[in-house]
């Protein structure tokens, strides 16, 4: 197979094509042979057609200024006689399409973990006035670090365009995933949201809510506007369903409002799982330990709070079963101080500081607990980063001592469901599934060439 030329760069594979170009890997020349993705544009393909030109400009320029960790980043374009290149980050984990093909209906853990990220990009495009118009799983890149946690990235703006008080009125995107309204050819920004509706429905449940035999079928279920109903037989949760109905409403003006999903309870952009948000824990779970020690219960219990928030969602979409184990034993400990705290709180205004080691045992030992600072893209705790087994019984007998009630290591998450949401007073989204932690076993296979992103 002939590849292309393109200075600096070594193709080499194919990684997919369309209908006026084709993408492929590459690596550069020079320094440390960076992995890329470079989409070839055949410029025979789309000079005799104004609209893919359109495209392309749009494409280019857009791609040119979005900035964002869930967004494709393009690292340069350059031309030649015979093509366009558009250079691009390479994502080693595929798209979402092969990934929902590979594990067929994808634990809700996962699926609220990947919504968390496209919501993220949909924000930022609001900011920046931009509407995708073509969201569907092709177009939406995985990354598999090195850590095994993935990164969803946007891709494909061919299709993107910068919003007007003017509706649209051409017909854009992928039909399986087009918002009824833009059949009718009058629509605005509001497909997005349906789009992502039908995104969140396939990971779910293995199909698209109107997957069709063809075309013809396909587009008689849109225009009919055929009820989505949810399988009776499916486990997700009600925040979960709640949402998905709302994205999912043939009326744009009945759908779900970009405000409300993004500050959709179930969606809980404020405490998803992330390296700033993990800080925020560590920053916080460490004041409520100081605050703690010196008497300051209603004060500590206000940060265990809010630090025990961040610190979930983080936990469990922890792929290394070790590290898993050792945050959630740390998880559990500052759970039961704080329910603890809470319940004197609640039994007494004010406990008086020379019988507070009687009434009320004391924190756990700071050289045991303490939150440690995050560590490049993991998140580690100090005496457990990698929680070899030593590293952990030590944890755990130097807290015992600090503590009249000693705490198992074999205390699972089986209980937390329901005790986190009577603890914060709203459902946990993490926590919706019980079965989650085995779940994610089934998606911890790592790609074939995933141990390539190490070098890019």
């Amino acid at each position: 197979m002939s590849f292309p030329k393109v200075e600096g760069y070594v193709f080499t594979e194919k990684l997919g094509s369309g209908s006026y170009s084709t993408v492929y890997k590459a690596y550069t020349k020079i320094g440390a042979r960076t992995i890329v993705a470079i989409k070839c544009i055949d410029k025979s393909s789309v000079k005799h057609s104004g609209v893919a030109v359109d495209n392309l400009i749009t494409e280019i320029r857009l791609m040119k200024s979005l900035s964002h960790p869930h967004i494709v980043h393009m690292k340069e374009f350059t031309w030649d006689t015979k093509n366009i290149y558009i250079i691009m980050e390479y994502c080693c984990g595929g798209d979402l399409s092969k990934y929902i093909q590979r594990y067929g209906r994808v634990p809700e853990k996962q699926v609220l973990y990947f919504l968390q990220q496209l919501a993220q990009a949909l924000k930022f495009l609001r900011e920046k006035g931009v509407a995708h118009m073509d969201l569907k799983p092709h177009n939406l890149l995985l990354h598999k670090r090195s850590d095994g946690k993935y990164l969803l990235k946007v891709g494909d703006f061919g299709f993107a365009q910068h919003l007007t008080s003017e509706r649209m009125r051409c017909i854009r995107g992928s039909p399986l995933y087009m918002a009824p309204e833009m059949i009718a050819g009058d629509y605005d920004a509001r497909v997005d949201l349906w789009s992502t509706g039908v995104i969140m429905y396939e990971c779910l449940f293995g199909r698209a809510p109107y997957a069709s035999n063809n075309l013809q079928e396909l587009m008689k279920k849109i225009q009919r506007k055929d009820p989505i109903q949810i399988p009776p037989n499916s486990s997700v949760s009600q925040g979960c369903c709640d949402l998905l109905i709302r994205l999912l409403q043939h009326d744009p003006n009945k759908r779900i409002s970009y405000v409300e999903f993004f500050n959709h309870e179930y969606l809980d952009l404020e405490h998803m799982p992330s390296k700033e948000n993990y800080d925020k824990a560590v920053c916080l779970i460490k004041q409520a330990i100081e605050l703690d020690c010196a008497g300051s219960l209603e004060p500590a219990l206000r940060c265990y709070s809010e630090g025990l928030q961040y610190l979930v969602p983080v936990v469990h979409v922890e792929t290394d079963s070790m590290r898993r184990t050792a945050l959630t034993a740390k998880l559990t400990r500052y759970m039961e101080r704080a329910e603890e705290i809470m319940r004197y709180v609640k039994s007494q205004q004010q406990m008086p500081i020379v019988s507070r080691s009687e009434a009320l045992p004391p924190v756990i030992g700071r050289s045991a607990c303490c939150v440690g600072a995050a560590s490049g893209n993991t998140y580690d705790f100090n005496g457990v980063d990698g929680a070899t087994n030593s590293n952990l019984e030590n944890g755990v007998q130097e807290s015992d001592k600090c503590q009249n009630e000693p705490i198992s290591e074999d205390k699972k998450i089986k209980t937390e469901k329901s005790r986190f949401a009577r603890f914060f007073g709203r459902p946990v989204p993490y926590l919706d599934r019980e079965n989650s932690a085995d779940e994610t076993k089934k998606t911890d296979k790592v790609e074939d060439n995933a141990d390539m992103c190490k070098i890019t």
